[in-house]
C-alpha cells in the first residue's frame, strides 16, 4: 500500500469523529426539541434523557461521577466535559486534528471549515456562561450538523476516489453502522426493563434518532418498534439501515485491496459476509424481545471484531481520548 499508516489511520478516525459528532448533536437536538414542544418537566423526560446518555456516552461513568441525572448538567457532560471522551467538544477537536494531519490528502476547503468551525467552538462556545438557554443549545447543535453536512458535500464533489477517499468512507459507513445498532439495542433493553408489551410498543422516537423517519414512513403507515427495526436493518436503500452501511463499507475495503486480495482481506471481509448472512436470516417478527436483543448484540459484536481486525491489519492506533 503507497498510503503511510499514520496518514490513512488519521483519514479513518477522522472520519469516525465526524461521524459520531454529526449523530450525536443529532440525538441530542432530537431530545432538547422534544423537551420544548411538549413543555413537559425534567422528571418526565429521565428515561429517555437516560437512553440519550447511553448511547452518546458511558452511562456508567456518568453515574460514577455524578450520581443522579439532571438535565444541565447531563448536557454539559455530553457537550463539553473533561471526563466525558466522546463529548462534542472532544470529538470536533478530534476531527480538526485529523483533518490538519491529512491537509495534503484532503480538499483544502475541507480543512477550512473543519478548522473554522474549531475556531467558532474554542472562542465563542465555549466562553459562553452555562447552562446555555435550549434555544440557543438548539442554534448550536443545528450549526454542528450543517457543518459536518457542509463538509460531506466537499468529501463527495471534490475527493478523487483513491485510497484516502476509501478509508474515510470506511470511517464514516462503520461509525453510523454501530451508531445505528447501539440505538436499536438501548431502545429494546428499555422496553425490557419497562415491561412493555413488545408488539404494542412505538418506534418513532427510534426513527426520530436515526434520521430515519423521512425515509420509513414514505413506505409504511405504521411505526410499530418491529416494523421499524426490520426496515433499519435490512432496507437497502435507507441510508441510515445497517444493511446500507454494510454494502458501502464492503465496496470501500475491496476499492482499498484494489484486486489484490491478501490472506489478511479475506479476514475482514469473511467477517463482514458474516454479518450480512445473519442479517439476511433474520426474522424480526418470529423473535422474542430477549431474542431479538441477543441477536441485535450480535450484530454489534461482529461489527466491533471487524473494526478491530481492519485496524490490526492496516496497522491503525486504537483511538485515544481526544485532547
Amino acid at each position: 500500500m503507497s498510503m503511510l499508516s499514520r496518514v490513512a489511520d488519521a483519514l479513518y478516525w477522522m472520519a469516525r469523529y465526524s461521524e459520531r459528532t454529526e449523530n450525536n448533536a443529532h440525538i441530542l437536538n432530537v431530545q432538547l426539541l422534544k423537551m420544548l414542544e411538549q413543555s413537559g418537566t425534567e422528571y418526565e423526560y429521565l428515561d429517555d434523557w437516560e437512553s440519550v446518555l447511553d448511547i452518546c456516552a458511558s452511562k456508567e461513568e456518568y453515574h460514577e461521577k455524578y450520581g443522579t441525572i439532571r438535565v444541565n448538567l447531563l448536557i454539559d457532560y455530553l457537550l463539553f466535559s473533561e471526563q466525558n471522551s466522546n463529548a462534542l467538544l472532544k470529538t470536533l477537536v478530534a476531527v480538526r486534528e485529523n483533518a490538519r494531519i491529512t491537509r495534503d490528502m484532503i480538499p483544502i476547503e475541507l480543512w477550512e471549515v473543519q478548522n473554522a468551525f474549531y475556531l467558532y467552538l474554542k472562542n465563542d462556545i465555549t466562553e459562553r456562561a452555562k447552562p446555555f438557554p435550549l434555544i440557543s443549545l438548539n442554534y448550536f447543535l443545528q450549526s454542528v450538523s450543517k457543518t459536518s453536512m457542509t463538509a460531506t458535500g466537499l468529501i463527495e464533489s471534490s475527493m478523487d476516489r483513491d485510497l484516502p477517499y476509501h478509508f474515510m468512507q470506511i470511517g464514516k459507513w462503520l461509525e453510523r453502522m454501530e451508531k445505528t445498532i447501539r440505538m436499536m439495542l438501548i431502545t429494546i433493553e428499555h422496553i425490557k426493563l419497562s415491561n412493555l408489551t413488545y408488539e404494542a410498543a412505538d418506534g418513532t422516537f427510534l426513527l426520530n434518532l436515526t434520521r430515519a423517519t423521512e425515509t420509513y414512513f414514505k413506505k409504511h403507515h405504521s411505526a410499530d418498534l418491529k416494523s421499524v427495526l426490520s426496515f433499519l436493518i435490512v432496507d437497502v436503500r435507507c441510508p441510515r439501515s445497517i444493511s446500507f452501511c454494510l454494502n458501502n463499507t464492503k465496496q470501500a475495503l475491496i476499492a482499498i485491496e484494489n484486486a489484490h486480495f491478501t490472506s489478511e482481506f479475506s479476514i475482514v471481509f469473511s467477517q463482514l459476509q458474516s454479518l450480512n448472512t445473519m442479517i439476511h436470516k433474520l426474522d424480526i417478527n418470529a423473535l422474542s424481545v430477549e431474542e431479538t436483543y441477543l441477536a441485535i448484540e450480535k450484530m454489534l459484536t461482529l461489527c466491533i471484531d471487524f473494526s478491530h481486525s481492519f485496524s490490526t491489519i492496516y496497522h491503525f492506533h486504537e483511538a485515544v481520548s481526544p485532547n
